[in-house]
């Protein structure tokens, strides 16, 4: 049996892998001059980078380790921080109710916190936030950063709002973001980039080709993980997304973010929406420190607009698909999805493909390194950046 998987991502990698290892014979096109998509890591100055902060979340520890058994990963704990320009300072990210005594206007916000009424459903994004937080911390860390992230005048417009992992109200406790998750990056320098490789060692790769709607493959079976609409040729319209403009920069500093900020957002009338310090990701040693900026564009697809009419759209071109067609990945299902629930799309896309069990459940075919299948809950696997101290 033969199967041609459109993209080398996370998600068309992986499910080469799974396919060539069962006997298939598995070609990949990739459009690109290399693996990897947005998480590809490249190098400036020395310093390794990606395109945006590429960290491994989830809460899936079968998925955890088995990335963790191909390429290590450095867990590490973690802390949001987002500038508001109009109080002059950085407060965390989730919202924690700490930062709210530090604000000058906690008075009007604790009246507000104090009035919330979350007896109704919310009919939109803005709706949403107001009755969770009140207008006041709505205004502060939610309304002008998103409206600047996506690139519109009003955020009514977004009638599917639970889609984020950062969407919990107000923290209280420990002032570190995704509690409970597997949180952390690669140990090589290289990233992500040793991942993929391996996926693809026992398939035919061809870097450059890019896929045109209608196209024969002369395969069984086609993965695709390219966006939806452009796999189908833009037949019923075509689907938004947002994307990022990428400034990469290097300071003459050790460390510039402090403790465990790795990256921080703006939630104000600057341009740009993040700013990451690389080595608090990759712990690259160096006595100066490369950041990359981010400022939405409309130049690339990395962000769907999720709303009910895109996503109608969306089960319309997927419902066209023939039997022998399966599209998955962030752009195969316009999905705001992670680097785990990629790998969980492609599992289960193998075993919708083979009629077998998925292998999650499974041995992971042997492959990596069995001695880090351990059970995590016993160790967390925290480590600080020694390399920022």
């Amino acid at each position: 049996m033969k199967a041609t998987i459109l993209g080398g991502g996370f998600a068309g990698t992986t499910v080469a892998y799974l396919l060539s290892k069962d006997g298939w014979q598995v070609e990949l096109w990739e459009k690109e001059n290399h693996l990897g998509g947005g998480c590809r890591t490249f190098f400036y100055g020395g310093h390794p980078f990606t395109y945006g902060p590429r960290l491994y979340y989830g809460y899936s520890d079968k998925v955890f380790k088995w990335v963790d058994s191909i390429i290590k990963i450095r867990r590490f704990p973690f802390e949001l921080l987002t500038y508001v320009e109009a109080d002059e300072r950085f407060y965390s990210y989730p919202i924690h109710e700490d930062d709210i005594q530090k604000m000058p206007d906690r008075e009007r916000i604790l009246d507000e916190l104090a009035v919330r009424d979350n007896s109704k459903e919310p009919k939109d994004f803005e709706e949403y936030w107001v009755q969770r937080v009140g207008h006041t911390l709505y205004d502060k860390f939610v309304n002008f950063y998103s409206r600047k992230m996506w690139m519109i005048q009003d955020n009514r417009i977004f009638d599917i709002f639970k889609w984020s992992a950062k969407d919990k109200a107000i923290e209280t406790g420990t002032k570190e973001a995704y509690k409970g998750s597997y949180i952390g990056y690669p140990v090589n320098l290289h990233g992500y980039n040793p991942y993929f490789d391996r996926m693809v060692e026992e398939v035919d790769v061809k870097i450059g080709k890019a896929y045109k709607a209608g196209e024969a493959t002369q395969s069984d079976v086609v993965v695709s993980t390219i966006p939806i609409d452009e796999f189908c040729g833009y037949k019923y319209g075509e689907l938004p997304y947002i994307g990022r403009d990428f400034t990469v920069f290097i300071l003459p500093a050790k460390q510039v973010f402090p403790g465990d900020v790795r990256f921080c957002h703006y939630a104000g009338g600057e341009p740009h929406t993040r700013i990451t310090e690389f080595k608090k990701i990759t712990y690259h040693d160096s006595p100066d420190s490369l950041f990359v900026l981010e400022t939405p564009s409309r130049k690339n697809k990395l962000y769907p607009y999720l709303t009910k009419a895109n996503m109608a759209l969306t089960a319309k071109y997927l419902e066209s698909l023939p039997g022998n067609v399966h599209s998955i990945g962030r752009l195969g299902t316009y999905k705001y999805s992670t680097i785990e629930q990629t790998i969980v799309q492609a599992f289960e896309c193998y075993a919708k493909i083979t009629g077998k069990p998925n292998p999650m459940e499974g041995e992971f075919f042997g492959i990596g390194d069995t001695s880090l299948m351990k059970d995590r809950k016993e160790d967390s696997g925290l480590v600080q950046c020694k390399v920022c101290a």
